[in-house]
């Protein structure tokens, strides 16, 4: 696991991004709400071009918690479906909200 702060994910990233395009879509999302925290699985597609077949996909995992009147983003982990990990048939339609 790499832990980084907004602004090295962009540093980090920006280099990947400079020398070759990037696409990510959602393709479903599942929300969890108690009180004032949210708790999202977000699956996503990668590719290098919209309609490209996907290059990779996953699970964002973003959590938030309501101060005052907004919501703030507390923490976003992903990881990669891959050999050993494939992404579970529930994460791959949105539940009902």
């Amino acid at each position: 696991m790499t832990v980084m702060t907004p602004e090295e994910y962009s540093k980090r990233a920006g280099a990947n991004f400079d020398k070759q395009p990037f696409y990510e879509a959602e393709v479903s999302r599942h929300i969890e709400t108690f009180g004032n925290i949210v708790h999202v699985f977000s699956t996503y597609e990668s590719r290098r071009a919209p309609g490209d077949k996907p290059f990779a996909r996953g699970i964002n995992s973003i959590q938030l918690a309501k101060q005052g009147a907004q919501w703030k983003v507390v923490t976003v982990l992903w990881d990669a479906e891959r050999e050993g990990n494939p992404l579970p048939e529930k994460y791959l339609t949105s539940s009902p909200q």
